[in-house]
């Protein structure tokens, strides 16, 4: 998916710089230059030797901008989600059940997108970071886990630390 958005929005730049140089009157601005137009596709073979090194650092700062802000936040956040897991054990009836699932989605959807990122051609330091932040949030989200309430912000803030200290 981060492909994906990665080919889109270099897609949509290369669509306006091209229509910044065409203009509006694509017509008479072609009859006023007539040196050749660029082409809009080229080749792979045609792609300079750092490119690959390009697109990883790319990929690199994309992730890091969308993994350290979300990791942040949810592990600041960690506590009040388990302040809204006993609110909901205490009341009873279904609520139990509906905060779990809540807490459980939301983690796994925090999973999901570490290690989503881990896959993009990223920095292996990068790489090893999210899977490993990845692999602490599926820990904490197994429902066989017994780590400690108090332990878990501890556990999440030394991978969110470490993924912050290979984004860096």
């Amino acid at each position: 998916m981060r492909r994906t958005l990665i080919t889109a929005a270099v897609t949509t730049a290369l669509a306006l710089t091209l229509a910044g140089c065409g203009g509006a009157d694509t017509d008479t601005d072609a009859a006023a230059d007539p040196s050749p137009q660029p082409s809009a596709s080229a080749p792979a073979d045609a792609q300079p030797a750092g490119s690959a090194d390009d697109e990883a650092a790319v990929a690199t700062k994309a992730a890091c901008d969308m993994a350290v802000p979300a990791s942040e936040a949810n592990t600041a956040n960690i506590e009040d989600d388990f302040d809204k897991l006993i609110a909901a054990a205490v009341e009873g009836g279904s609520a139990p059940e509906t905060a779990e699932s809540e807490f459980r989605s939301k983690l796994a959807g925090w999973t999901g997108m570490l290690q989503s990122l881990a896959v993009d051609p990223v920095d292996a330091d990068v790489q090893q970071a999210l899977t490993e932040a990845a692999d602490v949030v599926a820990q904490i989200n197994d429902p066989d886990d017994n780590t400690p309430m108090g332990q878990v912000t501890g556990l999440l803030t030394e991978a969110t630390d470490k993924l912050k200290a290979a984004c860096a």
